[in-house]
């Protein structure tokens, strides 16, 4: 999950909004010997084409529709760089447009995860302010 320093939120529109996702965060299952941190750095840069750097783990585990997932508080360090084709869109939005788009989510069960893990994450950042 990345926030950049004007507090805006990296969001992603799956392809053909793959699972009734709208908008959504960059996440992915580690590859038979890596760790998360180094998953969700690999996610964040196929899916968002962003290189990112980890800031903090964000508190909790969230439950989706087939899996836990954990998530990482990031910052970008270089944008712009190639994406894979699951990913149709990416944008920067604030805070509030991140939760009007979320919002637009028919998953109902990674609608809720999403906004869950928005609001962890603005809980996180405000710790570290």
């Amino acid at each position: 999950m990345l926030i950049d320093t004007d507090g805006r939120v990296l969001l992603r529109k799956p392809k053909n909004e793959f699972d009734n996702y709208v908008w959504t965060f960059a996440k992915g299952r580690p590859l038979p010997g890596e760790k998360p941190e180094q998953a969700a750095l690999r996610a964040v840069l196929e899916e968002c084409g962003v290189k990112a750097g980890i800031v903090r783990r964000i508190p909790g585990t969230f439950a989706g529709g087939t899996s836990d997932t954990i998530y990482y508080l990031m910052r970008p360090m270089e944008t712009g760089l190639p994406m894979d084709d699951e990913t149709e869109e990416i944008r920067w939005v604030d805070v509030d447009q991140a939760k009007k788009v979320i919002s637009l989510t028919r998953n109902k069960v990674g609608r809720k995860r999403d906004l869950a893990v928005l609001d962890a994450a603005l809980a996180a950042r405000e710790s570290d302010v």
